[in-house]
């Protein structure tokens, strides 16, 4: 068993994995932002995030798209993530990025207007039978 100390924050185990990682700036606060896909690879991840190099510049709450791939052909994540840390290398010109896992799709719709009926059923489950 892994102990973590007590100055640890993060709320899952992390492990140190090297997989090649591809992403894009969906939402940033910047208007000029490059938003074209980008190849890298990730320095750590967990169940709820991942760690990885990036020579561009990222901020936080900037949100992203990312697809991490395992030997070219095994998919081990396609989904979004929100920036939570950026950090600057000194040894190199590149960044290392923080990422929390999260459905932005989910919270990028819009409320639909709610119909008449019972919430949950169809209308197609309403109609009696001929």
């Amino acid at each position: 068993m892994v102990k973590q100390s007590t100055s640890e924050m993060r709320k899952a185990l992390r492990t140190k994995r090297i997989l090649s990682i591809q992403y894009r700036v969906v939402k940033t606060r910047l208007r000029k932002a490059d938003k074209r896909w980008h190849l890298s690879t990730t320095h750590d991840m967990s169940f709820l995030g991942l760690a990885f190099f990036s020579d561009i510049p990222l901020h936080v709450d900037d949100i992203i798209e990312m697809n991490v791939v395992m030997s070219g052909i095994l998919d081990i994540f396609n989904g979004y993530g929100k920036v939570v840390r950026v950090e600057k290398k000194v040894t190199g010109a590149f960044f290392l990025i923080a990422i929390k896992f999260f459905d932005y799709k989910q919270t990028s719709r819009k409320k639909l207007p709610r119909t008449a009926g019972v919430a949950g059923t169809s209308s197609r489950r309403n109609r009696s039978p001929k």
